[in-house]
């Protein structure tokens, strides 16, 4: 079975990924809607006019546990925004994982744990998450 994440792109409401593999992409009423096999790391972006959120979920359609907007069935969650700000930061440092050529897929849960915590921080700095990076990626 696989993980359908749908795109959006119009005035109300938007969505789209960062990261993952997609297996397939088909037409959907609202948008495109993107296939994803088990095992995969995602990292989908949604919004409307003044929110934004974010989910990093590894795709599991047999022992998904937690529901999100626009993803079909329950996914693994491993990292949540729930505000712009944060939504942001988490973007940022996405950015920087993919510029330096980082996968996400070889990343342990605990590395999204702890990056969760130092999203929540309201004192942490971009050098923190270079920090927690370079320590995991190895």
């Amino acid at each position: 079975m696989r993980t359908a994440v749908q795109l959006r792109n119009d005035q109300q409401f938007f969505s789209y990924t960062m990261h993952g593999h997609s297996e397939k992409t088909t037409k959907g009423m609202k948008g495109d809607i993107v296939l994803y096999e088990d095992g995969e790391i995602v990292a989908y972006i949604i919004g409307k006019a003044y929110n934004k959120r974010a989910f990093i979920f590894e795709t599991d359609s047999t022992q998904g546990t937690h529901k999100i907007p626009g993803v079909f069935p329950a996914v693994r969650l491993l990292v949540e925004t729930r505000s712009r700000g944060k939504t942001q930061r988490l973007q940022k440092y996405l950015r920087y994982a993919l510029h330096q050529k980082i996968s996400l897929d070889k990343l342990p849960d605990a590395f999204y744990c702890r990056l969760n915590a130092l999203l929540e921080e309201r004192s942490s700095h971009t050098s923190d998450f270079y920090h927690l990076l370079r320590r995991w990626a190895k």
